[in-house]
């Protein structure tokens, strides 16, 4: 496919955007940099790979990428002989602001695993004519924006999952002496299933929430007998067992000795 350039004359739309043009850019390399824009870009790797190169850092690329211009800001790119992109230049007065709600700042511009737009975004810009261009433009970067506005969603809830599995685990570390502290009142006080609570403690601890409690226990029991306690049910209730027998087993899985054999030592 060669080069395709369509220029638009700007026109508002709800969110505030104007698009000035659509283009697929095939002849990278005889471009001159650094590319300098005056309003904003947003470009999609149809092939090959390059590194984005601005403020100090570099940027992989590869297809399915995309990575926005911010106005001013100087930008280089070196791609391969395969590197080829389109993109949808816009500019508005809330551009700015329409951007960061989405979490698109220039030190947060580039985007992978978007190439299932490919399909969608050579397909429009070979439609384009003068009655539909303005529409086709818009409805493709709004389309566009809104996946990058989702996976921010996405993110977001990760984000907030991780925030509050460190409040759980801090909750753990502080409690886990009491006798309450088990999987289903963990789980109940924390809005979980008892099922996805102990699935996502053992992928983010590496163990499963009784072995980490157990440990936590088995810590303090140590830290109790170096300290010169020597009634091993008082070790077990001040650990958090209720069961000195129970406590027993566990304490000589864990060191290989028996609670008194290790009281002796």
């Amino acid at each position: 496919m060669d080069s395709i350039c369509r220029f638009l004359p700007p026109k508002s739309v709800a969110s505030g955007i104007k698009t000035v043009h659509f283009v697929y850019e095939t002849d990278f390399p005889s471009m001159k940099q650094p590319f300098i824009r005056s309003i904003y870009y947003l470009h999609l790797v149809t092939s090959g790979e390059a590194v984005l190169k601005y403020s100090n850092q570099e940027y992989p690329l590869k297809e399915g990428s995309l990575f926005f211009f911010f106005a001013g800001v100087p930008y280089e790119i070196e791609g391969d002989e395969n590197f080829r992109y389109t993109y949808i230049s816009f500019m508005g007065a809330s551009v700015p602001e329409f951007l960061s709600e989405l979490g698109i700042t220039i030190d947060n511009s580039v985007f992978h695993g978007y190439l299932h737009l490919k399909e969608l975004w050579l397909s429009s810009i070979i439609r384009i004519n003068s009655v539909n261009a303005n529409v086709l433009t818009e409805s493709v970067l709004l389309n566009t924006l809104s996946y990058v506005a989702k996976n921010k969603e996405k993110s977001e809830i990760n984000k907030n999952s991780e925030n509050l599995f460190s409040v759980i685990v801090d909750y753990v570390d502080t409690h886990y002496y009491e006798k309450d502290i088990t999987l289903r009142n963990v789980a109940n006080m924390f809005s979980y299933t008892e099922k996805y609570l102990s699935h996502f403690f053992k992928s983010k601890m590496g163990i499963g929430f009784n072995e980490y409690v157990n440990n936590l226990r088995l810590q303090c029991a140590l830290n109790l007998i170096d300290k010169g306690m020597r009634s091993i049910s008082e070790i077990a209730l001040k650990s958090g067992f209720s069961d000195p027998l129970y406590f027993s087993k566990c304490f000589k899985k864990k060191t290989g000795k028996s609670p008194s054999e290790y009281i002796k030592t």
